[in-house]
């Protein structure tokens, strides 16, 4: 196993290596998943996730892609929590924690590298200072990115307030396990645990309830087809599911590409997934310098608690507070 970093302009990346030719990139800028390089089925070893070959280009494509958003992913409605206003930047609600600054595009501090026979990991850290984007409390936030040697790649946030705060962080990982864009994501599988998603409106933001994905596109508790589920949803999906389970060790969600034979398992302590299928989503730039963004180039997968929890009964717990801090655990299994 082995850990190896590189300077790219200003900022860092960390190479994970674990010895069954499986490794992940990890950028202090955005505390940013670049790259998880995997074999396919013949040993062919290639990315699987949508990102630049270049630094600059993630300062200068706010995609997120594969970034930590934080504090808070995803919409909060009217850019207000607890009569505090947080930075309206989608329309008159707040989205992916605000933009002045962006977490996701801001330096992360190295705290330490992790070395074990079985582990390798970075740690790095980004403390937000009381009142940005509009949020109460000093928060300081911890992400730990270990791979070991099971080819299990976890990232777990820390969360550190010191007054009572909002935090509901996740990792904004593109994915497309065809390996270097090989293909579009419609041959995949996609199967998840969840008989329920958020309704969401016209602005994508989540009306408070929840409705079940039986007889609909959205139901895919079996492993399905994703083009074909995708054939039914002229918008593609931008979609909250409420998992099953987060009290099961079992992955509540399986992305597999029968071409490549790549199989991708999640499991997550939060209580959704929100899947982006980059439909529409077309952009006059090259991902990883190999092609340029086109719809369903990528699936995005985005573990974190429903959107909008706070105003909505039943969609969970993310405030923080100083005798309560908060830990967020995502795991990525591949094979």
């Amino acid at each position: 196993m082995d850990i190896s970093k590189q300077i790219h302009n200003q900022s860092t990346w960390f190479t994970l290596t674990n010895d069954q030719n499986v490794s992940v990139i990890i950028s202090d800028f955005g505390a940013t998943v670049v790259a998880i390089n995997t074999p396919d089925k013949d040993g062919n070893v290639a990315n699987i996730t949508l990102g630049f070959m270049h630094s600059h280009d993630y300062a200068q494509h706010h995609d997120f892609f594969g970034a930590t958003v934080a504090r808070v992913a995803g919409r909060l409605s009217g850019a207000q929590w607890n009569g505090h206003a947080l930075d309206q930047n989608s329309g008159p609600n707040h989205i992916h924690g605000g933009d002045h600054p962006s977490i996701s595009y801001s330096h992360w501090n190295l705290i330490k590298l992790i070395k074990t026979n079985n582990q390798i990991g970075v740690v790095l850290q980004y403390i937000s200072i009381a009142g940005e984007n509009g949020y109460p409390g000093r928060l300081s936030i911890s992400a730990m990115f270990v791979l070991d040697q099971n080819n299990k790649f976890t990232v777990t946030y820390f969360g550190n307030t010191s007054e009572p705060t909002l935090f509901n962080p996740t990792t904004h990982i593109y994915l497309n396990l065809s390996g270097n864009v090989q293909k579009i994501i419609n041959d995949h599988e996609l199967q998840i645990n969840a008989d329920t998603i958020a309704e969401t409106d016209a602005s994508n933001m989540p009306t408070g309830n929840l409705l079940s994905v039986a007889k609909t596109p959205f139901d895919f508790r079996q492993p399905t087809n994703l083009g074909d589920a995708l054939a039914k949803l002229p918008n593609g999906l931008d979609t909250p599911f409420k998992i099953n389970t987060q009290t099961s060790t079992d992955p509540q969600l399986i992305l597999q590409d029968p071409s490549s034979g790549r199989k991708l398992a999640i499991h997550t302590n939060s209580n959704s997934f929100v899947l982006f299928s980059t439909t529409g989503f077309e952009g006059d730039f090259l991902v990883d310098g190999t092609r340029h963004m086109t719809s369903q180039l990528g699936l995005a997968i985005e573990p974190q608690m429903l959107p909008d929890a706070p105003n909505h009964s039943g969609f969970g717990n993310i405030i923080i507070t100083p005798g309560n801090p908060l830990i967020y655990q995502n795991s990525y299994t591949f094979n």
